[in-house]
């Protein structure tokens, strides 16, 4: 996955999730750990576009949280190491297509 074709807030995003995803004790990058990236981008995209459409942001964060805290935590040897887990994959690899489709450089995070 070229991260370099990432916009620098979807690498910010991509970033803070891996660090989400160690200090939960996750060996995997969940699309719920990018979600609240996302959502608490404080000069983001995304928190604006979702209060115009009227979501709970603070309810869709909180849901996020719950999912991440029930998730299995590792600890011992395998811990500190993160990876992309499946269904985090398929989104990103999407994302790239949809970015190549609409002729687009770089994947934003919109």
């Amino acid at each position: 996955m070229r991260f370099d074709k990432f916009t620098i807030k979807a690498q910010e995003a991509v970033q803070t999730s891996q660090q989400r995803a160690e200090k939960f004790g996750h060996q995997q990058i969940e699309p719920e750990h990018l979600g609240t990236a996302i959502l608490q981008q404080t000069e983001g995209v995304i928190p604006p576009l979702l209060g115009k459409i009227g979501a709970d942001q603070k309810n869709l964060l909180r849901e996020f949280l719950e999912v991440l805290e029930k998730m299995p935590k590792v600890s011992g040897s395998g811990a500190g190491e993160v990876y992309i887990s499946p269904r985090t994959k398929a989104i990103l690899d999407k994302s790239f297509e949809e970015a190549e489709q609409m002729k687009d450089e770089f994947v934003s995070l919109e």
